[in-house]
Parts: C-alpha cells; structure tokens; sequence
C-alpha cells in the first residue's frame, strides 16, 4: 500500500469513527486495569502454556483473531482496511497494550458503523421487497470464511444486497408469501441490530482477550467474572437447562455437543452441528427468532427451572439447506453425576454353531466426585468404580467377552483413566505427560491386580477424545484387546486453569503420550478394526481446529506385551466386510453419506428461485427416493412425499437404530475373535 492510499484511508476511518452513534461512543472504553489484566493474561501465557510462545511472535496473530471473530463470514471489512491495521500492528511495542487495547476499539466502533451501514441498506431493500430482483445469474458463495474480504465499498454494497437476495429466496422456497417473508426478515434483522446495539465494553475485551488466548491454541480460553460463573456451574454438573454445549458463528447458534445423560441426549432430537432458530417457553405461542442474537442471550433463553419445557426451532445438521427447519420439545432437568454414570448389557452373539454371552459397558464420561475424595470420603462415586462393580456383576454372569463403549465419550479425569486401564491391564505405565519445561514422567502403579482379563474390545468414534484416547490407545499398545471403530478425536494435551485479578484463564499446560511414545495430538488413536460411521469424520476432529498443537512423539516407556492379539486383524476386517456388504442398514448410510457429500461440493447458491427451485426439488426427490428404497428392503411402509418425510412422527415404525447395529457389529467382531483366535492359519488362507 502506498503513502498516499495510507493517508486517503487514514481519512477513511476517521470520518467512519466521527460518524458513530452515541451509545458506542459513550460506552465502549477500557481502564486502566482492563490493561493491566491484558498484560498480565501475556505473562501467564508466555511462561506457562505449553509452547513458551513470546507474544511478539503471535501478536499479529492475536489482531487477525480478533478481526475474524467479529467478521467472520467477511461481510463488514474491506480488505485494504484488513492490510492497513496488520501493517500498523506491527509498528507498535508488543507489550503496550494500551495502545493494543485503543486499536481494538477503534476497530470495533468501526465494525459498528459498518453494520448499521448494513442494517439501514438491507431495511430499505425489504421495505421495496416486490422491486428485487430473484432471477439473476448471479451466484453468491455459501461458505466465505476462507475467501478474501471485499476490495471496495461498492462490492461490499453489493454483497449485502446478494446476502438479501438470498434470504429472499430461501424463505420464499419455504412457502412463504412476499408478505411473510418480507415480515419475517425485518424481525430478524431488527432483532440483531438490537441485540449488536447492546454490546458492551465487556464484551469487547472478552473478544480482544480471547483472540490473543486462541492465538496460543485452541483449548486456551480467558474466562470473563460471568463465563467463569457459568463454567463452575459446568464442572458441578448442576445446570438446570438440556444439557448441551453451545457455539456462535455471529449469525447461528448451534449444537457444539450433548452432555451425556442429559435432557438433550436423552430425548434424542438434538445432534451436534443443529442449529438454533428459535426459542419459546412451553406456555408460549410464538417463537422467538434468535438469529444473530449473542450466545449468552439465546443460553438465558434456553436455561429454566427442571421439568419445564423449552420449545426449539432448529436447522438439522442434516437439512439440505437453511430452510428447512424443525420444532422440537425437550424437557429441562438437572444433569447430575448418576445420569453420565457407566451401564450395562448383555449381548448374546451366535457364531456359526456357538453363542456367545458378551458383557457391554457404556460409559459416557470419565466421572469423578472430587469434593468427596478430597475429603476423603471412601464411598466417593467415579467411573472406575462403577465400571469395577459392573465388570464384577457380568464376570459372575459367565460373560464370554466385554464391549467397553467409549462412543462420544470426551474425556474427564486422567486420574480416572489411569485408574479404568489399571482394571484391565494390572500394573505399569499407561500414559506418560509431558510438562511445558520439557518433564517427562509416567503415570500409572507399579504393580496391580488385573481385575478383568478376558477378551476385550473397546469400540470408540470420531467424538471419543482425551481421556477416551489414553484409555483405548494403552489398550492396544500393550496388546491387550482390540480397538473397533473409527479414529478418535485427537486431542492429546491437557488444561490448567489459572485464577487472575479478573475472571480466569484456562491453557494448555502439557502433552500426553502413550506408552508406545505415540501423541495422539491429532491424529488419534487408530482402530485395529474400522466399523462402518455417521459421522464424517473428516469434517471433525483436533486437526480441524486452528492453531492446534503438532503430532509429535516421545521415548517408549517399558511395556507388557499380553500377547492377546495374535489373530491377524486382517482375518477380523475380512470377516466384518463380509458381513456389511451384506446390510442393507450399513448400505444405506454409506450411500446417503456419499449423498451428503456431493451436496457439499455445490459451493455457491444461484440468485434465481427458479434454479434454486429446481435444485431443491431434486435432492428431495433423490433423499425421498434413498429413504423410500432402503425402507422398502426393510419391510417398512414408504413416504408419500418429501414433507411426509420431514414430518414424520417419532411413533412411526423407523428402521432399525444405526448406533446399535455399529455395536452389534462390534460384538460380531469380538465373537469371531474369541471363536477365530483358535484357528488362525485356516482363516489367513481363507482370508488371502
């Protein structure tokens, strides 16, 4: 950028800045201390997280952070704007947070101007909603997270009149009149202006403070007096609401993840990735649209006494696009600690001539009732105990194998990890930590009862994480059952949190490894056995997240070997293959995942109703048609008509529960290796 346009754009932003409103400049200031406490969030970054960064390095970091979380979707700055305050951050003293902090100000009030630009354009558009154009050849992208910001005002004009346009068209294509729609789109976008009108200076530094936390990595979070209050209730597990963990892109709320044993998981209407349209109360009638409101607004909303119903309008994560939307009911409870507690089943597997009576163990959490082990209480409740117990009931049973569910589990107390691997693997190492000073130590008891020692299996998912991934990967690497499923998460790291002068802040302060030496830092723990998945298991994991700490490994510790495995796993993948080409179920959603992701590759959305009609109709009919076939090999009855389908009630026969055939599929596996392990050369022969 040259000296002239620096000047001519230094102007720019002055005239935007003396245009605000009032409230934004009466409001939006900072102290002394808000200073203070960012200097001090740096120091405790530079010398205890993980990596040892010094802020200089990731400081223009921090301010792009900061920029793409106010506009993410990059509708509001220009892209010279975006190169001008990147140019200026790095003439500034990396400690001088006051003059850190002022930017951050001025670049929010400057977001603010802009928006109101938007608001008052898009309001105008509306109220002349039968002079828009919805037949142009014009494309607008669907995703512009990755795209570049654009380049002049007059684009920027344009794309929020396209974004309109868009929003034109969708709820048109919903059955909605010009009227309705008309209606419907200025309650929406008064409801943001609104609700971006109360933002205030708290708001601010937690978004400045916050973008310099991430710029470390993505478990690093500043927690602000009121977050700090609303993760205590988190960790004490007694939330009155549905239990589910929330995320904002700005525009939607959506569903980050279920707390296992909560109203939400429990009602089976929720998935991750749904988003949140609406809300209303049980006696209310009309919904109130939540687009574009503030996280901790649409929580407030969702929260309530137990036994109280909340009323949702969401978008499916599995909807063809934004307009088909769905009302669900969920009733609120308390999620307590007995509700994520492990449980178990019997599984009678037939193989060939012979049964098998396997033992199951979900368990949704690595649970631990700290208050009462500090006190030293001995009936303290955790995961290890109970699974103790549970193990204890089916070996008396005569169970002939076990099935240790970790599906979705995230994770918990290490402590408890240690202690469910020691049940099935006696004493030695089971993890080692590695600290942010470079110590290495193992954690585990030198000696140790091995409390179960029959065939083993442990079936996890692309959600299975941390805790979940120490547990099944000590597992394999002492060869002591099989791992079935899919690879796991991937976060190998573990997190303090540190009080400060104002709210806290939680951080990465050191790695794990398996005892093989492995991270599973990314890349997870891999299943000797892959089962057939929902979940694309691309689009989620620890890779994904920006800034995530590398894969890298460690010195093996001293390992026994059980000498459990000596089956060639690829007798057991053999096998397994066999038997899902043959399912008509594990067919089905192997086709609608390759359904779902040609729909993906379609990257813009046309500005003509009469395309996007046209292309709408289509994936109904193809999904309709999908449905319709496998229901029809199932001995079910079929849908009339796409709406039939979506409005399906939850008493209509349904074909049989995905998860669960995954988990009879991994009783199979784990029968064929109790049966097979016998007479292995026959089956390596058979398999070749």
């Amino acid at each position: 950028m040259n000296i002239s346009n620096k000047k001519l754009l230094i102007l720019f932003f002055g005239s935007l800045l003396l245009s605000l409103n009032t409230f934004a400049k009466d409001s939006l200031t900072f102290s002394e201390k808000d200073v203070e406490l960012s200097s001090e969030i740096i120091g405790v970054l530079e010398n205890y997280h993980f990596t040892k960064k010094k802020y200089p390095s990731i400081k223009t970091e921090a301010l792009k952070e900061y920029i793409k979380r106010l506009d993410p979707n990059k509708t509001i700055f220009l892209e010279e704007e975006i190169a001008y305050y990147l140019d200026d951050e790095k003439l500034h003293n990396p400690y001088d947070q006051k003059t850190s902090l002022t930017k951050a100000y001025g670049i929010f009030q400057l977001y603010q101007s802009r928006y109101e630009k938007k608001y008052e354009l898009q309001k105008k558009l509306l109220e002349e909603i039968d002079k828009l154009n919805l037949k142009q050849t014009k494309k607008l992208l669907k995703d512009r997270t990755e795209t570049r910001w654009p380049a002049s005002l007059e684009s920027l004009l344009s794309l929020w009149k396209d974004i309109l346009v868009s929003d034109v068209i969708q709820l048109s294509l919903n059955g909605n009149s010009l009227m309705e729609t008309k209606q419907k789109l200025l309650k929406r976008i008064n409801n943001q202006f609104n609700y971006y009108r109360q933002t205030n200076s708290e708001d601010i530094l937690d978004l400045y403070f916050n973008s310099i936390a991430l710029s470390y990595g993505p478990h690093t979070t500043y927690m602000s007096p009121k977050r700090t209050k609303d993760f205590d209730i988190d960790m004490r597990l007694s939330l009155e609401g549905i239990g589910a963990l929330l995320t904002s892109d700005g525009m939607y709320t959506s569903i980050s993840s279920l707390v296992p044993g909560g109203p939400a998981e429990k009602s089976k209407k929720l998935k991750p990735n749904d988003k949140i349209v609406g809300v209303a109360q049980e006696k209310e009638k009309i919904i109130t649209e939540v687009i574009g409101w503030r996280i901790d607004d649409v929580v407030q909303l969702i929260r309530g006494p137990k036994n109280t119903k909340v009323i949702l309008e969401i978008i499916p994560s599995t909807s063809l696009d934004e307009s088909q939307t769905k009302v669900i009911e969920i009733t609120r409870n308390v999620v307590k600690l007995e509700d994520q507690a492990a449980g178990k089943r019997i599984l009678n597997i037939k193989e060939g001539a012979e049964e098998f009576k396997l033992g199951v163990i979900e368990l949704p959490a690595f649970y631990m009732d700290f208050d009462a082990y500090q006190k030293r209480k001995y009936e303290y409740r955790s995961s290890s105990k109970d699974v103790k117990e549970l193990i204890r009931s089916m070996k008396g049973e005569g169970i002939d194998g076990l099935i240790l569910d970790l599906r979705n589990n995230g994770g918990g107390s290490l402590m408890e990890a240690n202690a469910l691997s020691h049940l099935f693997l006696g004493g030695g190492i089971k993890v080692q930590v590695k600290t942010s000073d470079g110590d290495i130590h193992g954690l585990g008891e030198r000696r140790g009862f091995q409390f179960y020692d029959g065939p083993l299996a442990v079936l996890v998912n692309r959600f299975s994480a941390s805790a979940s991934e120490i547990l099944a990967g000590a597992i394999q690497d002492y060869n002591r059952g099989l791992v079935l499923g899919t690879d796991t998460f991937g976060k190998g790291t573990v997190q303090r949190v540190e009080i400060l002068s104002k709210g806290q802040l939680k951080f990465t302060e050191s790695k794990f490894y398996r005892v093989s030496g492995k991270s599973t830092q990314n890349i997870g723990v891999s299943p000797d056995v892959y089962l057939p998945t929902l979940i694309d298991t691309e689009e989620f994991g620890e890779e994904n997240l920006p800034r995530a700490l590398g894969y890298d490994a460690i010195t093996q510790t001293k390992t026994r070997n059980f000498k459990r495995l000596d089956l060639p796993k690829e007798v057991l993948a053999y096998e397994h293959k066999k038997r899902i080409s043959e399912s008509i179920l594990f067919n089905h959603y192997e086709n609608l995942k390759a359904w779902r992701s040609a729909q993906k590759e379609e990257n813009f959305l046309d500005l003509n109703i009469d395309i996007r009609r046209t292309k709408k109709e289509k994936s109904e009919i193809e999904l309709l048609n999908l449905e319709n076939e496998t229901r029809k090999k199932l001995g079910l009855s079929t849908f009339d008509t796409y709406q039939s389908f979506l409005d399906r009630e939850e008493d209509q026969e349904e074909p049989p529960d995905i998860e669960e055939e995954i988990l009879l599929e991994a009783a199979n596996v784990l029968s064929d290796f109790i049966q097979k392990s016998y007479n292995t050369e026959a089956y390596q022969n058979q398999a070749s």
